[in-house]
């Protein structure tokens, strides 16, 4: 795993019809243009397919996030 990046766990398709998907955030892939301007965003890993991704880590947006690459479902 890449210094700094936070692992995911996996959430399963049936759980994930329950969430309420206006908690959800997606870990989008590549590279920030400009990093470190906001202090809430950092790097996931889905546990799914493995991509590294950058997403809102601030529990008051985010519950739970797609993956960008694969778009399965996991908690960060």
């Amino acid at each position: 795993m890449a210094d700094g990046v936070k692992k995911g766990t996996k959430i399963t398709e049936d759980e994930a019809k329950t969430l309420d998907r206006a908690q959800m955030g997606v870990a989008i892939t590549g590279q920030a243009e400009v990093e470190g301007q906001d202090p809430y965003i950092g790097r996931v890993e889905c546990p799914w397919c493995g991509n590294i991704g950058r997403a809102i880590l601030d529990t008051d947006y985010y519950k739970w996030f797609a993956c960008g690459a694969c778009g399965r479902a996991f908690r960060a």
